[in-house]
């Protein structure tokens, strides 16, 4: 388990050391550089020496699991009560639209491109939801075999990490309004890391508060339909076939975590003032342990990354996955700057 995890923070240090000397030597100071996009280029470049390295998978997986999930808790630092009502009234009608297009686009181009029905449903579900988790939860009760699971997991570990690097770039030049790029990337990425990633791209790129903040209430706004949503593709897949009756969704206990941190970042605010100088740097802490957790998590996703489960099945369900990757997107942006307007 060690050598996984300490691979995974040392990637982390370094990443952390690349980005601090980039800062600080004039030539590049301005350059949009952050830990996360070290930390995945890094992962990437390693994920063939890790599907080699079998003694790296117990600490990698606890990098992608605790201590991603520990990372994702500790946002809730950032945001008091008022900022999750605020954001929510937001967020909401956003992500019932975003997660509307993404399944319909999904079935769609499933159908068009003669997919199985088990597949379609796990790379809409992975796409328009809740990426990996969204997956696991959904491939037991609809009876999907493991090679489905992979590559509809490997679709959105490939498209989420590019868009983890990309939209925050696409963004910066079409939203003047940091909140408004915050909704999009919590709408139109896939996995909680990633979209936590690529808002903290944004904000240390381009020095631009609030992105994380809406970001996340978004994708937690998100994350609470998938306990909607997933029952009725079950019930669309599994009409004509037997279900796993016993099969549940997961409690998202790190959501739940995520909900009682900003509890405490209400009640500290109160308590000693928000502009109580120990409270803030107790904050700060807090905030680059967050980062800190998130570019060991990326770089252990990145070297998961198997090349090969694209390719084994073909190239039609990556294609339906991009499709709806892309009406995401495409929903998310035209929903925002509608409201902005």
């Amino acid at each position: 388990m060690g050598t996984g995890l300490l691979l995974a923070a040392s990637i982390a240090v370094g990443a952390w050391a690349v980005t601090t000397g980039l800062a600080v030597w004039p030539p590049t100071a301005g350059l949009p550089v952050s830990m996360m996009l070290i930390a995945i280029v890094a992962g990437l470049v390693l994920s063939g020496r890790a599907a080699r390295r079998p003694e790296w998978t117990p600490g990698l997986d606890l990098a992608r699991g605790i201590v991603l999930k520990t990372a994702v808790a500790l946002i809730g630092l950032r945001l008091a009560l008022g900022d999750l009502g605020e954001l929510g009234m937001l967020a909401v009608p956003l992500v019932c639209a975003v997660i509307a297009a993404g399944l319909i686009a999904s079935w769609l181009a499933g159908r068009l491109f003669g997919l199985p029905s088990r597949l379609t449903a796990l790379i809409a579900v992975g796409s328009a939801i809740c990426g990996a988790s969204a997956i696991a939860a959904t491939a037991p009760a609809v009876r999907a075999g493991a090679e489905q699971a992979a590559y509809a997991i490997a679709c959105v570990a490939v498209f989420g990490l590019a868009a983890t690097l990309v939209y925050p770039l696409l963004l910066q030049g079409m939203f003047d309004d940091p909140v408004l790029a915050g909704l999009v990337i919590g709408a139109a990425i896939h996995d909680t890391a990633q979209v936590t990633a690529a808002a903290s791209l944004f904000e240390q790129s381009f020095q631009a508060e609030g992105v994380v903040a809406a970001a996340s209430v978004t994708k937690l706004a998100r994350n609470a339909l998938m306990l909607a949503v997933i029952p009725l593709v079950v019930w669309l897949v599994s009409r004509h076939q037997p279900v796993d009756a016993g099969s549940r969704l997961p409690l998202p206990l790190f959501i739940l975590a995520f909900l009682a941190l900003s509890v405490l970042r209400s009640l500290g605010d109160w308590l000693f003032g928000a502009d109580a100088g120990w409270w803030q740097g107790l904050l700060e802490v807090a905030a680059q342990l967050s980062l800190f957790g998130f570019a060991m998590a990326m770089a252990a996703l990145a070297m998961g990354i198997r090349w090969g489960q694209l390719a084994a099945m073909g190239w039609r369900p990556a294609l339906v996955a991009a499709l709806s990757s892309l009406t995401v997107l495409a929903t998310a942006v035209l929903w925002v700057t509608a409201i902005s307007t």
